[in-house]
């Protein structure tokens, strides 16, 4: 049984006294995939090194809504040189967040135009970061004919259907596991389980205080997601990785 783990930060500085062994507990747990999120330089190179040696691993890069206090447009040149000098797989996480940065919303509009022409003209799939923005969102993936993830969903069912509808999956992370969680698993039960898709977001988001989060964590999130549909953990994994490779197989709609 395969597990992915479809947005994690294993780049991140806050593994680099102990990546080795959260690799090794990661593979340990079945979880052969995983899309390493890079929003950093640091981050990026990190990674590489990681997907060099792991085949099931992809690259995403982006210029994260939250990081436009410097708005410069050079940002944009220097991240589409990185995305073509990387390879990378994907472009993200990008989007918009007006919950913990409403004043730069004006920046992040552009930022996320820009990020998403660029994956238009490459042919990459996208990681969307969205909070308390959701129609400015959606309004502006119909603009551009790509695919990709909604990253660590807390909407409702029906704006989970209208992004279904544009050709995106929807990724679940930890919220699932915390007490009285009750909408991600209305989400999770209302959904087509062929656009579903689990993450961790690690180091962020640990439903255990004082735990860092890390991926091998989301093998929990797949036992409780495989109960909410109320099939085995074996069936959901399967279909995960069906639903991973349609992201990477045809990122950009005809």
């Amino acid at each position: 049984m395969i597990l992915a783990d479809a947005h994690c930060h294993l780049g991140s500085r806050q593994f680099d006294n102990n990546r080795e062994e959260v690799l090794s507990r990661m593979l340990e747990n079945g979880v052969e995939k995983a899309i390493l999120i890079c929003c950093s330089e640091h981050d990026r190179l990190a990674s590489i090194s990681l997907r060099d040696r792991s085949p099931g691993f992809k690259l995403a890069l982006g210029i994260h809504p939250q990081d436009l206090e410097d708005d410069d447009p050079q940002r944009l040149t220097d991240i589409r040189k990185a995305l073509t000098d990387s390879h990378a797989d994907m472009i993200g996480e990008i989007g918009l967040d007006y919950y913990s940065h409403p004043h730069t919303k004006e920046a992040q509009l552009r930022f996320f135009e820009a990020q998403m022409e660029m994956a238009a003209e490459l042919g990459l799939p996208v990681d969307i970061h969205s909070r308390k923005a959701s129609l400015d969102t959606l309004n502006m993936l119909k603009r551009f004919p790509v695919k990709g993830i909604i990253h660590s969903y807390s909407g409702s069912a029906e704006m989970a259907q209208l992004y279904i509808k544009l050709g995106y999956c929807i990724a679940f992370g930890a919220s699932v596991l915390f007490p009285n969680s009750r909408k991600p698993a209305e989400v999770i039960k209302s959904m087509p389980l062929y656009r579903l898709l689990i993450e961790t977001d690690a180091p962020y988001q640990s439903p255990v205080k004082g735990h860092i989060h890390e991926p091998a964590d989301v093998k929990a999130i797949y036992e409780k997601i495989s109960e909410i549909r109320g099939i085995s953990i074996e069936e959901l994994a399967a279909q995960i990785e069906l639903n991973w490779e349609t992201v990477f197989r045809t990122a950009v709609l005809s």
